[in-house]
């Protein structure tokens, strides 16, 4: 590990220096198809009903709802429940769409475990068997305590493993770095989570079946769900990546919960054997974790409920399972959720604990409680938020018209001393960004800048880690209107160019951007703003639609003036700026890298190497490095009028 753990300080030096490009250890090829919004015909779409009808008020869902909509922090993509396997709440928030697919993190380490069963039951694999044993090619790379380490041991997380998910960025062959580095304790002793393992358990299913781990899944799973709009990456051999990197929609998750609820029953159908999922689900190991003291075969076994577990993914992608009232809630989110210990986790988590079930699995009908979740879940998902719209020729006419989410229904930005205050309030400050847009942006139509510094790219830094896709460098910066009078802010990396549709006054735009190959979906929100020295600003976040990322590109326009002969160029003089500085941010996982760097060990470092290394890590120098990672997930970029 110590190998894997200066590779990964490595590349968060070479990230904090300003390198761009090919800059991992690990071979990059594309491989993130384009999501397809056509739903196939055998997608098997889960049946809906209302929550009363299951037996749970939709007050309760309502309830829910808004707390997680409005806590800050829970910073939610998507909800849905079942109860009896049927959709009884589900809910986007904007401008997340419930349909497209969203990366899942470790919340997929549960599938590579119902792979595993999958073969143990068809004689293939036992949970006895040794990693020696299956992978005979590899002798003599074994280090001494890895041939003794059992499928058993990395379905519970026992292997002591030192190869962690470091490993990932350390090269090309990732089965003989596990089977090369050291182990922390004896295998079968201590619970310590580790993704390689669930990779190893990806490997053993391509040794035994000749198949990736992905395309036996699409077979002996995904198809007989009607999951059909799913993809996981691979490793540079090919392999699954298991442990990470599944792409899968949210009723999608909810149907593999529903699944482990049917004891591995789909459709009449045994997809999991039962034994197994019985097995999967029990206390296997003690965690050491309050939150969640026990761990089963790839999922956490809550104490929420009795007999409850979840499948759990970092950042807030989780499959809650409540086997004695039936029901299954899936979330997405972006929030700082490891291990279920976000305020997001907490909050569903007690809702579900002291959710009460009539005796008879129902409830009377209550319209007047449904229709107001229902209105709650349009207005989260923006389908009925009264939006702004430029009409007539768009920038080029600056009028303005208020919506009210029904086609040709406009109403007057003034509304009556009955309408809710906050609203007309935010229709009048709506109404003069939109002027304010209007007269700054036509002046910055078709100017570019340059920037003075080439080495931050429009991914947040934790997708280019995970996806081992770095930026080229963002080297200019341009804006304009298009004859639709649409506004676009014109991003230059490499040897690329994004166009970014921007939204103001809460719309939001998508646009499509091909990094290096892979297709991303991205949303644009815009607003215009002064700052405290009366500078024109144009905040915008870029929302990753299929990611649990969001990056704030801050663009601050100077108000020296190239077009004034007095040079002045404030908000009251729109002019053409001769300069602008630019500041990213993004959200979340600033923490999580500076953490990984606190993790990285220079033991059994030799020489001068091991020596400098430890003494950033642990030395005085280490605060000055957390700063340097710190300006490298907040940097500030000059930029100089070009044209």
């Amino acid at each position: 590990m110590a190998k894997a753990g200066l590779d990964i300080g490595e590349l968060l030096l070479k990230i904090a220096t300003g390198e761009t490009g090919e800059i991992s250890k690990v071979d990059y090829a594309a491989q993130k198809p384009r999501f397809s919004s056509i739903c196939a015909s055998d997608e098997q779409p889960l049946e809906r009903s209302s929550p009363e009808s299951q037996g749970v008020s939709s007050a309760f869902f309502t309830s829910l709802l808004r707390d997680l909509s409005e806590t800050k922090e829970c910073k939610m993509h998507k909800f849905m429940a079942l109860r009896n396997g049927k959709v009884i709440c589900e809910c986007a928030f904007a401008p997340y769409s419930i349909d497209h697919w969203h990366v899942s993190y470790s919340m997929c380490k549960s599938v590579v475990a119902m792979a595993i069963g999958i073969l143990i039951d068809e004689g293939k694999l036992t949970l006895i068997d040794t990693l020696e044993d299956i992978f005979s090619e590899y002798k003599g790379k074994f280090k001494l305590h890895k041939k003794t380490i059992t499928v058993k041991n990395l379905l519970d997380m026992t292997s002591g493993s030192e190869f962690n998910e470091a490993g990932s960025i350390s090269g090309n062959d990732w089965i003989k770095g596990f089977l090369e580095a050291g182990t922390k304790f004896e295998p079968g002793t201590q619970f310590e989570y580790n993704s390689m393992n669930t990779y190893m358990l990806s490997a053993i299913v391509t040794q035994k079946t000749g198949k990736s781990l992905f395309d036996f899944c699409k077979e002996r799973i995904f198809d007989p769900l009607g999951i059909k709009r799913v993809f996981w990456e691979s490793c540079p051999k090919k392999i699954t990546k298991g442990g990470w990197g599944l792409f899968i929609r949210t009723e999608d998750m909810a149907k593999l919960g529903q699944l482990y609820l049917n004891k591995g029953k789909w459709n009449g159908k045994q997809i999991v054997p039962r034994k197994w999922v019985e097995e999967s689900t029990i206390p296997q190991i003690m965690t050491g974790r309050e939150d969640s003291t026990y761990y089963g075969y790839q999922l956490w076994i809550n104490e929420d409920r009795t007999g409850s577990y979840a499948f759990n993914g970092m950042l807030g992608q989780n499959v809650f399972i409540y086997p004695d009232i039936n029901m299954v809630v899936v979330t997405n989110a972006g929030n700082s959720d490891i291990f279920q210990t976000s305020l997001m986790a907490i909050k569903i988590r007690e809702a579900m604990k002291n959710l009460v079930i009539p005796g008879s699995g129902v409830l009377s009908e209550n319209f007047a409680e449904f229709s107001q979740l229902k209105a709650l879940c349009k207005s989260i998902s923006g389908e009925t938020v009264a939006y702004p719209s430029i009409v007539s020729g768009g920038w080029k006419n600056r009028a303005v018209s208020v919506t009210e989410g029904r086609a040709g229904r406009k109403t007057s930005v003034y509304r009556s001393r009955r309408a809710d205050f906050k609203k007309s309030l935010g229709y009048f400050n709506a109404r003069n960004e939109s002027l304010l847009a209007a007269k700054w942006l036509s002046k910055i139509n078709g100017k570019i800048y340059d920037l003075e510094s080439n080495n931050v790219g429009v991914f947040p830094i934790m997708m280019q880690v995970v996806h081992n896709n770095f930026t080229d460098g963002i080297k200019k910066i341009g804006f304009r209107v298009d004859d639709n009078g649409f506004f676009f802010i014109d991003i230059y990396e490499g040897d690329a160019m994004y166009a970014l549709k921007c939204g103001f006054g809460g719309k939001k735009y998508i646009t499509n951007v091909n990094m290096h190959g892979e297709m991303y979906q991205v949303s644009l929100e815009s607003t215009c703003k002064t700052d405290e020295y009366n500078r024109f600003v144009l905040r915008n976040e870029i929302i990753f639609l299929e990611e649990a990322c969001s990056r704030t590109l801050n663009i601050y326009f100077d108000d020296d003036a190239s077009d004034r002969e007095d040079r002045k160029g404030t908000f009251i003089h729109p002019s053409v700026p001769t300069g602008l500085e630019v500041r990213f941010y993004e959200s979340p996982g600033g923490d999580m890298l500076i953490d990984a760097m606190k993790s990285v060990s220079a033991e059994g470092l030799g020489g001068l190497q091991g020596v400098i290394f430890g003494k950033i890590i642990k030395g005085g120098i280490k605060g000055l490095f957390e700063d340097a990672i710190k300006n490298m997930l907040q940097p500030k970029l000059r930029g100089v009028l070009s044209q």
